[in-house]
């Protein structure tokens, strides 16, 4: 039998202010995080990505293992690798985000799709706020686009398939509590 008061005092003994701070609520403006980790490892994603799409041959700083996979790379030769998505996470659950592009429909015709995705590039950084493109796998025959986690779009899917939807959004970084990084990608 499972007892939800031993529970409550373990978490209150070890994590005493994780709820009352915020962590785990769905309002992402109230009790905003006094720290900006999420902002600075966003803000290193974003200079490493510019130094590979600029070609320059010197190291970037590392801070996980996609920065590593980077520095990797031999001296003097281009980065082959221009992005390193980022999996967001607001009150403890995945950032989900959501946009319209228009496709090809015919000869002289588009179609609105909407693209939903957990995967982002950071595009620019200003402020208190990102400018974040939706990332998403090419479509399969086999695969409904509906998916409830980050694992589910993730799940058995080529790394070469990962492709830049051009969609972006805006979204305020004081909202993030944290921030996943996947292995850096050439898109």
């Amino acid at each position: 039998m499972y007892n939800h008061e031993k529970e409550s005092s373990y978490n209150q003994e070890y994590f005493p202010s994780y709820k009352e701070e915020g962590h785990c609520k769905g309002n992402c403006n109230k009790d905003k995080h006094k720290g900006a980790c999420v902002e600075e490892i966003l803000e290193a994603i974003l200079k490493a990505q510019r130094k590979a799409e600029n070609d320059h041959d010197k190291k970037c700083s590392s801070c996980d293992e996609s920065f590593e996979e980077r520095l990797e790379e031999k001296e003097h030769k281009k980065f082959s690798k221009n992005t390193i998505p980022v999996i967001l996470y607001c009150g403890c659950e995945p950032f989900k985000g959501e946009g319209v592009t228009a496709c090809p429909a015919g000869i002289k015709d588009k179609k609105f799709i909407c693209i939903t995705s957990f995967i982002f590039k950071v595009r620019e950084i200003k402020g208190n706020c990102a400018e974040l493109e939706l990332l998403t796998f090419k479509p399969k025959r086999d695969r409904c686009n509906k998916f409830m986690s980050p694992c589910e779009q993730i799940n058995h899917q080529y790394v070469s398939d990962l492709m830049k939807t051009g969609i972006c959004i805006t979204v305020d970084l004081s909202c993030f509590c944290a921030v996943t990084t996947l292995p850096a990608v050439r898109l």
